[in-house]
């Protein structure tokens, strides 16, 4: 059949044809919210969840992106107060840099760590890669020179939402 993609905004209503096989969603403040939240923490072989989520809360805290932010709100709730970072330094586009307990701690993109020489471990890796692919976003920690784990960060979706998809799937 045809495919042809629409974007609906707002309270617009899609009347259905027998052409549209296909609707386009803009997710943002559409099915989902618009507020960032951590959606899983992947430790490196010998890491603790809580130990990578801790550093790198203390490190996203000090930064304004909602993805930092999101970050350090959930590290806050399951690991409490957060330790002072120093020396913060936001590399745009790359991650953030900073010193965390007497460590250097990257969080970031692959491209920071090949700045800093670090070897992104396999596991991590493939991830990071599995949570690209369904959308997310996902940001490398690392301190005392070796890569700790992976934050995967995700839009919140809308509670409405999942039932609106299935009556849009009842439609045909």
């Amino acid at each position: 059949g045809a495919q042809l993609g629409l974007l609906i905004k707002g309270p617009e209503i899609l009347e259905s044809t027998r052409a549209v096989d296909t609707i386009v969603l803009d997710k943002t403040g559409t099915v989902t919210t618009g507020r960032m939240a951590l959606a899983g923490v992947v430790p490196a072989a010998g890491e603790e969840r809580a130990g990578v989520l801790r550093i790198a809360g203390a490190i996203e805290h000090a930064s304004e992106h909602p993805i930092a932010q999101a970050i350090a709100r959930a590290a806050r709730e399951e690991t409490g107060s957060l330790p002072a970072v120093e020396s913060f330094e936001n590399r745009a586009g790359l991650g953030v840099e900073g010193v965390v307990e007497g460590r250097a701690v990257v969080a970031g993109r692959p491209a920071l760590m090949g700045e800093w020489s670090l070897q992104v471990p396999a596991a991590l890796a493939e991830a990071r890669d599995a949570a690209e692919r369904d959308g997310r976003t996902a940001l490398l920690v690392a301190w005392d020179g070796e890569v700790r784990g992976l934050l995967v960060v995700a839009d919140t979706m809308k509670p409405t939402s999942a039932e609106a998809v299935r009556a849009l799937k009842a439609l045909g």
